[in-house]
C-alpha cells in the first residue's frame, strides 16, 4: 500500500509580473494558502517522506513550505513535472520514490487533476493549494501506469484552503 498526496501550488503572481511562466512566484495569498495546506499535511496519519515537485518557482515555493512543516522529508525538484501529464508523474515516482511509503507531488493543473482522475477514476477540482490524499493498493510506485491504475486507488482526504 502506498499513499500519494497531490498538491497544487498556491496562488501565483500574474504572468505579466514575471519574466516567464516558470518564474511566477507565490502571492501573499498563495503563501497563506500553502501554509494552511502544509499544516493539514502534517496532521495526516502517514506523512510523506519525499516531496517531488515541479521546478517552477511557484511549485518550488509550495514544496519548500511543506518541507518546513515536515522535518526529515526529502525534496526533489524535477523539470519534467512542469505542466506535466500523468505519465510524467508515473515516471518520476517509479524513478525516485521507491523505498518511500508516502510521497507528495507538487505541480500544476490540468495535469494534477488528470493524475487524480487516472488513479481514482474520479474528477476532483483543484483550486490553488488544494491537497488530495490517495491510498494506492500497489506495492511499488512502478506499478502505476496510465489508464486502469484507478482500480487500485481511492481518495481518502481532500483539503481546500
Amino acid at each position: 500500500m502506498k499513499t500519494l498526496y497531490v498538491l497544487r501550488h498556491g496562488q501565483a503572481a500574474p504572468e505579466a509580473e514575471a519574466k516567464s511562466d516558470r518564474e511566477r512566484e507565490l502571492t501573499a495569498r498563495g503563501k497563506s494558502e500553502v501554509l494552511r495546506a502544509a499544516k493539514h499535511l502534517r496532521k495526516r496519519p502517514i506523512a510523506p517522506s519525499l516531496i517531488l515537485a515541479s521546478s517552477a518557482a511557484r511549485a518550488r515555493q509550495t514544496a519548500e513550505a511543506c518541507l518546513a512543516a515536515l522535518p526529515g522529508t526529502q525534496l526533489l525538484l524535477a523539470d519534467e513535472l512542469y505542466l506535466a501529464e500523468p505519465s510524467s508523474y508515473f515516471a518520476e515516482l517509479a524513478q525516485s520514490a521507491e523505498g518511500h511509503a508516502a510521497v507528495a507531488v507538487v505541480g500544476h493543473n490540468p495535469g494534477l487533476e488528470a493524475l487524480i482522475y487516472v488513479l481514482a477514476e474520479r474528477s476532483e477540482h483543484l483550486a490553488t493549494a488544494s491537497l488530495v490524499e490517495l491510498e494506492l493498493e500497489v506495492a511499488r510506485w512502478s506499478e502505476l501506469s496510465g489508464r486502469g491504475s484507478g482500480r487500485a486507488g481511492r481518495i481518502t482526504d481532500v483539503f481546500r484552503p
